[in-house]
């Protein structure tokens, strides 16, 4: 796949601790990566009333759905002594691997990395009336909790993490956008989606994107893109990054 994204601008929409890594993987790959930090998070502690019935060991599962909640529940884990003993289900390979640098290993993880896939597989390994922790940001769907709630299990839900959109990317932005340069629009959530179309409709950009290819993580994040009226071309299954720049490459291959 060597130099496969033959010299193309793409926008890197990532919050500026992990754009380093995709931004290093397209360049590997011919393309020209512009880091416009459309996310960003703030970590928020543990609600006093988890901190106790973690301590009591209540909790049968930890669901993790993101690695910014693996990263902000073990860093006030470590802050408040504890240790886990409950078992450990996630969402996605990122989410994975950040568990797993932890010392921990997830002990459910769905076929596909979506809540609606999560919920189906997952209440066939449990029993009624488990008690869940859902580890969370502040604008994570109310869906998965809901779901297993239905399906009989006590859940709680801890935020520990507030996603949010930094203000001085804005300019940066509508700069970039306004060059007529940008080839290809990568998006990697559903929040550096709402993100982008909320400043895109802000400035009246909409003409200045309809040459570009549009490439979404995932069907959620498309569902947000179309939503404001931007045409998705590719939605990457499964939806991991890797996934996003395969089906990128064979798209401009071919």
């Amino acid at each position: 796949m060597a130099k496969s994204l033959l010299g193309k601008k793409i926008l890197v929409p990532r919050s500026k601790k992990q754009a380093s890594v995709l931004s290093k993987r397209i360049n590997d790959l011919g393309g020209i990566p512009v880091e416009v930090p459309l996310i960003a998070f703030r970590e928020k502690p543990l609600p006093e009333e988890v901190i106790v019935s973690l301590k009591c060991q209540v909790y049968d599962w930890l669901v993790f759905t993101s690695r910014n909640g693996v990263e902000a529940f073990f860093k006030e884990i470590n802050r408040v002594e504890l240790t886990v003993v409950s078992k450990i289900a996630v969402i996605g390979e990122k989410t994975t691997a950040a568990v797993s640098e932890h010392g921990y290993q997830a002990d459910f993880i769905p076929s596909q990395f979506v809540a609606e896939q999560f919920a189906k597989e997952f209440v066939t390994i449990t029993e009624k009336n488990q008690r869940i922790l859902v580890v969370k940001g502040n604008k994570s769907r109310e869906f998965l909790a809901e779901a297993l709630r239905k399906d009989g299990l006590q859940v709680d839900e801890a935020i520990l993490y507030e996603t949010y959109f930094p203000k001085e990317s804005e300019e940066l932005l509508v700069e970039e956008v306004k060059k007529n340069d940008l080839e290809i629009l990568l998006f990697t959530s559903s929040s550096t989606a709402q993100h982008f179309m909320q400043v895109i409709k802000k400035y009246q950009l909409m003409n200045n994107l309809e040459s570009c290819i549009v490439i979404s993580i995932g069907p959620i994040t498309t569902e947000t893109l179309e939503s404001y009226g931007l045409p998705v071309t590719i939605t990457a299954e499964p939806y991991t990054t890797d996934s996003v720049l395969e089906h990128l490459v064979q798209y401009l291959t071919n």
